[in-house]
């Protein structure tokens, strides 16, 4: 068996912010639109993986109501919720030679600012933001530059992520997947090669996958 390398998404698997992310989408909302009629938080969820720019567009919203979400999230950053089990497996798997990546929708500063402020950015080698690459998620390009970046071969990779973009992000790039399903299952299409419901689970999966 030889070395997987492993590329994260970030929300909803390395950190739980489901909640910062509802109060940021509705009082961008009301900042911009203010007329009371947003859209349900669970349409916002579906585009999750992409940018925010184009998550708005995808959603006939605004792009206005990036800034003022983006300033909403960073002001409760404290509010966010690490995920200690998959980060000890990150440490692991770094400690047995594995490299690993972040892919996220985020823009890079706020991705960033996350991973110092709860002492985390030196588990990877590689954070690729949806600021970094010209086609974030769906796209593969996230996931390829993820890649390149770490310095390794695309057939040693796996995608984690628990979105749909996820999926589809890795599919692009020609990439395995598996779909974490630790922080709630939102309806999203078993297209992954594997689902992994805990990080027990997901351990699992990666011990059996050879390279």
């Amino acid at each position: 068996m030889g070395t997987v390398n492993l590329i994260f998404d970030l929300d909803g698997c390395l950190i739980n912010s489901i909640e910062v992310q509802r109060q940021a989408f509705y009082g961008s909302y009301d900042r911009v639109v203010g007329d009371g009629m947003c859209p349900d938080f669970s349409e916002y969820l579906k585009h999750t993986g992409d940018s925010l720019p184009n998550i708005f567009r995808k959603m006939n919203l605004p792009v206005e109501m990036a800034e003022p979400y983006r300033e909403i999230s960073c002001a409760a950053i404290d509010k966010i919720i690490i995920n200690d089990e998959a980060i000890a497996l990150i440490r692991r798997m770094k400690s047995e030679g594995s490299k690993i990546a972040i892919c996220t929708g985020k823009d890079r500063y706020r991705t960033l600012d996350i991973l110092k402020y709860y002492g985390i950015d030196d588990c990877f080698d590689a954070i690729v933001a949806s600021d970094d690459v010209s086609e974030p998620k769906p796209s593969g390009m996230s996931v390829l530059k993820a890649i390149s970046d770490m310095g390794v071969k695309k057939e040693t990779c796996i995608v984690i992520g628990d979105g749909y973009n996820d999926i589809l992000s890795a599919r692009d790039a020609g990439v395995k997947v598996v779909l974490t399903l630790w922080y709630g299952d939102e309806g999203v299409s078993r297209e992954a090669d594997y689902t992994a419901h805990t990080v027990a689970q997901l351990e699992e999966v990666l011990k059996k996958y050879k390279v």
